[in-house]
């Protein structure tokens, strides 16, 4: 008896086993009924691969060279491999105009998710609507650790429109040995200062010229004119020249005939030649230039503003297109290459300066000019001096033709070009030179001796 219920016992439970496992198995060609009342469909489910689902792709614009390119290539790799599920794809644009680039990928139907935007066209940019608003990424301690002098180029309307990335910013730097045989400990304050110290030092030195020029470089030329600390913010914001301006521009010409017109990275040999042999007193570099430098020619050079503004930062920074679709995606991106460590390992190799101020202080540690950017940088980017406003582009655009009267780098420059240029800038009437009994009339400006 008791083993009759044992046998019912278990065929019950195999039954019910058999009646769970059939709704699980099915038939191999069962057809799927659509939970819409709609017509059977004899296909099966399709199966997902895991490493596939959901992935989404990011698309960026750049403008760099093939070498940096090749680099960035190798950091979305790396990207890659802590986020999966998100597949870059970069485009270089090189030499192509950025908004030209944009609208050609926008109407392809294929808009750029981000941009990697040189500052000065941010605002442009986000005052047309072709932005989003990035206050949510650069928010608190992240905020916090933000330079001013890049971040006032990417401020409109209340909102940060660019997430900073690096810069190259303009120094003024001035022979070390010319300024302490001047009487100077450190460089001139102003033009009335530097005037002094040639006066004094070309009794010994008649070869000595004041300045390397390079007029064929708008933001050189940008640079160079706000050299002096009380011209920085008119330099920067491309203002009418000041007072003080013109007459370094004039000063510049009267010295016309041993002036230097060198394009510092490409003839940086005849540069470095020029400061070894005393002959030169100053000249604008980049700071890749200055950071490329040997110990030995660093030693040659003082650099000026060490207290900012800095006139040019030629700063870059991530730009989130009004018409992505991945915006969680663009942010992850921005968020992993804009961290401190991601930066500082960018200058070691591209020798560009980090926008984040912890990337440029250590207290506790000694590093070489290669490895971290000097403190001082933090104190020379920490002012702003551009104001924001939407017309400086057109300014730039402006600025950038008119240089052209004063010739490039391989012609002299001429009183009578310079004058012209100060008044076409400012607008204002040219103030020719004028000859009295065939001898020309005094400059335009006094001398420091009047």
């Amino acid at each position: 008896m008791l083993r009759r219920k044992e046998a019912m016992l278990l065929l019950s439970v195999f039954t019910i086993c058999a009646a769970l496992l059939v709704p699980i198995f099915g038939k191999p060609d069962s057809t799927l009924m659509p939970s819409d009342d709609g017509n059977p469909s004899k296909s099966s489910p399709e199966v997902v691969d895991g490493d596939d689902q959901d992935r989404k792709t990011l698309s960026i614009a750049v403008s760099m060279s093939e070498t940096e390119y090749q680099y960035w290539q190798l950091e979305n790799e790396h990207f890659h491999l802590i986020h999966p599920e998100i597949n870059i794809v970069m485009t270089n644009i090189h030499d192509e105009d950025a908004d030209t680039a944009r609208k050609k990928a926008s109407q392809a139907g294929e808009p750029f998710d981000l941009m990697l935007l040189d500052n000065d066209r941010v605002r442009e940019f986000a005052v047309q609507g072709f932005l989003l608003p990035v206050d949510e990424i650069i928010s608190g301690d992240t905020a916090a650790d933000q330079l001013e002098a890049l971040t006032s180029y990417v401020k409109w309307n209340g909102s940060l429109w660019g997430v900073p990335l690096d810069c190259d910013p303009l120094l003024v730097v001035w022979q070390k040995n010319l300024l302490k045989a001047s009487g100077l400990i450190a460089p001139p304050k102003d033009l009335n200062a530097l005037k002094a110290a040639i006066e004094t030092l070309q009794t010994a030195n008649p070869q000595l010229t004041p300045f390397n020029i390079n007029t064929a470089d708008p933001k050189e030329m940008a640079a160079w004119i706000g050299m002096f600390k009380e011209n920085s913010d008119p330099a920067a914001n491309l203002s009418p020249l000041t007072v003080t301006q013109k007459e370094q521009l004039l000063f510049a010409a009267e010295h016309a005939a041993g002036l230097y017109r060198l394009a510092p990275v490409q003839e940086r040999n005849q540069l470095l030649g020029a400061f070894g042999a005393e002959k030169l007193m100053s000249a604008i570099i980049p700071w890749s230039m200055y950071q490329s430098l040997t110990d030995d020619e660093r030693n040659l050079l003082s650099v000026g503003g060490a207290d900012g503004p800095v006139v040019s930062s030629n700063g870059r920074s991530f730009v989130v297109s009004a018409e992505t679709e991945r915006l969680e995606e663009a942010k992850a991106y921005i968020t992993e290459m804009d961290s401190s460590n991601a930066q500082l390992n960018r200058y070691r190799t591209l020798k560009r300066v980090p926008a984040r101020i912890s990337a440029m202080t250590n207290e506790f540690e000694y590093y070489d000019i290669k490895e971290r950017p000097p403190h001082f940088l933090v104190n020379m980017l920490s002012l702003a001096s551009v104001t924001p406003d939407p017309a400086w582009r057109e300014r730039w655009e402006r600025w950038s033709k008119l240089l052209t009267v004063l010739g490039g780098t391989k012609t002299t420059l001429q009183p009578d070009l310079t004058s012209q240029f100060i008044a076409k800038w400012n607008e204002e009437p040219v103030q020719q030179s004028q000859k009295k009994d065939g001898a020309e009339a005094p400059p335009l400006v006094p001398s420091k001796a009047d």
